[in-house]
């Protein structure tokens, strides 16, 4: 009699380390294998005319290599489905068995004597090597909106088809695919949207960012907002939060107020002035020991940086013990000329210990200012009525400085007017090796840099040698957070037209010195 179709689900090992990659093969059936968000991988197995058996696939753990071998020995069609997490390099091997990807995907290697081949990937973010011999492909499907160059070569017995993708030369992505056939039967190309929630983003997204912050409405969408009306615009909450009514238009402002290097704690809203281009505003809330922070660390992995991955772990381990209990902290890292979450906003000091330990290597190109962008709008921006800070530790070489390859598609300049609207303090800890020595041209540009983002969203850089000469600076940074106010107002001007406003806070204290950013984009 013949077995329903049987279900078996394991789950293998993880975390995985550093380098690690998945072989699947597969002689009698198909391989599908999908992308998703976590650290477990998982095999269902499936067969026709009989259970499955456990002697039908074969799991193998090396040092740096899992092999998952499908060979049955009656020769039972099994197929199997892959749940690999991401960031897992992946080969796929079959006979004539389909091969299936799915979902964002790194690099992958597939190969196949005469199955189809389907991948479905953000293929803007993804390369393609392909070819086939001696045969063609029975029918290739490329996505619409992007080409490829499609070769063939020979006589009809013994041919030679190979395919590479058209994306510019420059362009940075984080798949590739290559895929080697003989007599491949159906090979189909399938676009889908870049995950929006991606633990890794393409510098490359932050034009796009950038554009929609600098975006002017056209004039015939501009349109007055009535004035607010008198009832009460905002509630405080017990952890120090504040939570507005959705039709009242408030300006949310992170001030930095020190007094010869030090913080001033317990000043009142009526001791500070907020004004709108000139015009003095009502602050309704100023507070800041209260409060709890969101702050966020980018760490330069590029290979610009020359320092050792331990020293750049202990850093952010540092980094994040200046944080309270109730403060949220994220990492963030450039590496491998990609953005990278390593962990999101959280409380949770046992999370960010394990996000530590995933710090990839220092390696690949250098586009710090497209990645800043990314650290700020991953979440950062989403908190427009919260205190954030974005602290970066970089060298501050971009790319584009010395017109090397992978440089920011964002302009430094336009990263600037940007940022001068960015609710979050930005502190560069800027790694500067030539504090003995002159620096070169460059390195005195990229500090420069570094310093004018400071200024524009209020923040504060800090410098040191090198990664082992941070110790003075993470008390610095401590003192500095400590200073930091929340202020709150509504517009006088309600006529919220997307204009750019200039906004100035000072403190009726004397002595006081007031940093914070230099004003919005009424929308």
């Amino acid at each position: 009699m013949l077995f329903p179709r049987f279900l078996s689900l394991l789950i293998l090992f993880a975390p995985f380390a550093l380098g690690e990659r998945v072989f699947l093969s597969n002689t009698t059936g198909s391989i599908e294998v999908r992308i998703v968000k976590g650290d477990r991988l998982a095999i269902t197995k499936n067969a026709m005319g009989r259970a499955v058996l456990p002697t039908d696939v074969v799991v193998q753990r090396r040092e740096n290599d899992i092999d998952i071998a499908c060979d049955p020995k009656d020769g039972t069609v099994v197929d199997m489905v892959i749940t690999l997490p991401l960031g897992l390099p992946f080969r796929a091997e079959t006979v004539k068995g389909r091969i299936s990807v799915e979902g964002l995907a790194g690099p992958m290697d597939l190969f196949t004597d005469s199955g189809d081949i389907r991948i479905a990937v953000p293929w803007s973010a993804t390369k393609l090597s392909a070819q086939s011999s001696p045969g063609v492909p029975r029918e290739f499907n490329a996505p619409e909106g992007y080409k490829f160059d499609v070769k063939t070569s020979g006589k009809k017995e013994i041919r030679a088809w190979w395919v590479t993708d058209r994306l510019p030369a420059r362009r940075i992505t984080y798949g590739y695919a290559r895929i080697q056939a003989k007599n491949p039967g159906k090979i189909d190309l399938v676009d889908i949207p870049y995950p929006a929630d991606a633990a890794i983003k393409m510098p490359w997204h932050a034009v796009r960012l950038v554009d929609e912050m600098l975006r002017t409405p056209d004039r015939a969408q501009k349109k007055a907002v009535p004035a607010a009306p008198a009832v009460p615009e905002s509630t405080a909450n017990p952890d120090g939060t504040v939570t507005f009514r959705s039709d009242v238009r408030v300006v949310a402002l992170s001030a930095s107020v020190m007094h010869d290097g030090r913080p001033i704690p317990g000043l009142k809203p009526e001791q500070f002035e907020v004004l709108e281009d000139g015009v003095p505003q009502d602050v309704r809330i100023a507070g800041n020991e209260e409060a709890p922070f969101n702050l966020a660390l980018l760490l330069d992995l590029s290979g610009s940086t020359q320092q050792e991955r331990n020293s750049m772990q202990e850093a952010a381990k540092r980094f994040y013990g200046i944080a309270r209990p109730e403060d949220r902290v994220a990492v963030y890292a450039l590496a491998e000329s990609l953005f990278m979450v390593l962990s999101p906003l959280t409380a949770n000091r046992d999370q960010l210990v394990r996000a530590l330990r995933a710090v990839p290597a220092m390696s690949g190109g250098s586009p710090v200012y497209d990645t800043i962008v990314l650290a700020y709008t991953e979440e950062l921006n989403q908190r427009p009525n919260e205190r954030n800070a974005l602290i970066v530790i970089s060298d501050g070489m971009d790319n584009q400085i010395e017109g090397k390859v992978t440089p920011s598609e964002v302009s430094f300049p336009k990263l600037l007017r940007a940022a001068e609207s960015w609710n979050a303090l930005v502190y560069p800890i800027y790694l500067d090796p030539f504090s003995k020595l002159p620096p070169p041209s460059w390195a005195v540009k990229a500090k420069k840099q570094m310093s004018s983002l400071a200024d524009a969203t209020g923040g504060k850089l800090f410098t040191a040698s090198g990664l082992r000469d941070l110790e003075p600076v993470y008390s610095q940074v401590a003192e500095e957070l400590r200073s930091v106010y929340s202020i709150t107002y509504t517009p006088k001007n309600q006529n919220f037209d997307g204009a750019w406003r200039r906004v100035q806070v000072r403190v009726k204290e004397r002595g006081a010195i007031v940093r914070t950013r230099a004003g919005y984009f009424a929308r």
